[in-house]
């Protein structure tokens, strides 16, 4: 990981079309300032993890086990969310 010290108001540039200025600093969080094509996705990190979490939540809650009358077997049946 490349770790850099910014000051307030200084920028960063990520290839030809991403720029990153830092907007403000203060006690426990700073402040960014991204320009970056709009076609690109920008998440903060937690919301990805979360979007994980729920497609796989999505995954297990469509998959559900019917059993048919006078058939010992249980099979899997996927419905469409």
């Amino acid at each position: 990981m490349l770790v850099l010290s910014r000051k307030e108001g200084e920028k960063l540039r990520l290839g030809e079309e991403i720029l990153i200025t830092v907007v403000k600093v203060g006690a426990d969080k700073v402040r960014l300032g991204i320009q970056a094509p709009s076609n690109l996705l920008i998440l903060r990190d937690e919301l990805e993890l979360h979007d994980q979490i729920e497609a796989e939540e999505d995954e297990r809650i469509t998959l559900v086990f019917t059993q048919e009358i006078n058939q010992p077997v249980a099979k899997p049946m996927r419905i469409a969310a």
